[in-house]
């Protein structure tokens, strides 16, 4: 196994980093200043794979023009309680949040608020969303889609997303109830993350590139770049009540 060097840094010194690389691609302030700080709360988190070390996917594309910096953000219809935005290719770090307010502003005024999202990117880990939520006393609702990066149970091919969803209930005199995951095995940012450090991976978490689907405790070999998420074996239905007291927001991408 490789020897990876670390060091801890203050999280204002990340949350600077963050802004000033956003800022040198034209990104305006307080876009930058929000995306840092979606970013930031990963690393908080104790989600390594969403906080910092996303930076280098977002700098690559902002260089090649995938992302657009300072997007005209449009809301295309709208009635009490949803709404759709169009987030003009922005960063969705920035279109996220914004979608989010809206939703949880819906949601003190009609009880519910729902928002969905088209034309962006990748916005951070869901549970940023409802945290936020948390703090004005409502049940947060976040979850998105991907790219193909999942196998099918059984099959070969990556067919189908991790598609991270996240919801948080206040607790009233308890601690909050916060669930943030992907619908895979694991967030495939696990992997990416066990990559860079040259570590194994679980088995369970991937297959490999060979004919046959099978799982393996993945070694970084040449053909680990074909490796294949893998789905969650056993998904339970679930049905949602909510309190009258609490309000509800969702944002949706």
């Amino acid at each position: 196994m490789a020897e990876v060097d670390a060091k801890v840094y203050p999280i204002e010194a990340l949350r600077d980093f963050s802004r000033r690389m956003f800022l040198h691609f034209d990104v305006p302030k307080e876009d930058a200043v929000q995306a840092a700080e979606v970013l930031a709360s990963a690393d908080l988190r104790g989600i390594d794979s969403h906080g910092v070390a996303r930076l280098h996917s977002y700098f690559d594309m902002l260089t090649l023009g995938r992302i657009n910096p300072k997007p005209e953000i449009k809301v295309m219809r709208s009635t009490l309680s949803t709404a759709t935005m169009d987030g003009d290719n922005g960063l969705g770090l920035v279109v996220g949040p914004k979608a989010n307010r809206m939703a949880m502003d819906m949601a003190e005024k009609a009880g519910s608020g729902w928002v969905s999202v088209r034309n962006t990117n990748h916005y951070g880990i869901a549970g940023y969303y409802v945290l936020e939520a948390l703090e004005r006393d409502l049940i947060g609702w976040a979850m998105t889609n991907s790219t193909r990066l999942v196998a099918p149970l059984w099959g070969a091919e990556r067919m189908l997303g991790t598609n991270p969803i996240a919801i948080g209930f206040p607790g009233m005199e308890e601690p909050p109830i916060v669930i943030d995951m992907a619908t895979c095995a694991a967030a495939y940012g696990k992997i990416e993350m066990a990559r860079r450090r040259g570590e194994p991976i679980p088995e369970g978490w991937a297959i490999d590139s060979g004919a046959a689907p099978r799982l393996i405790r993945m070694t970084w070999s040449p053909a680990a770049r074909f490796c294949r998420s893998v789905p969650i074996a056993i998904v339970a239905g679930t049905k949602a009540m909510v309190s009258p007291s609490w309000w509800t927001s969702c944002v949706a991408f």
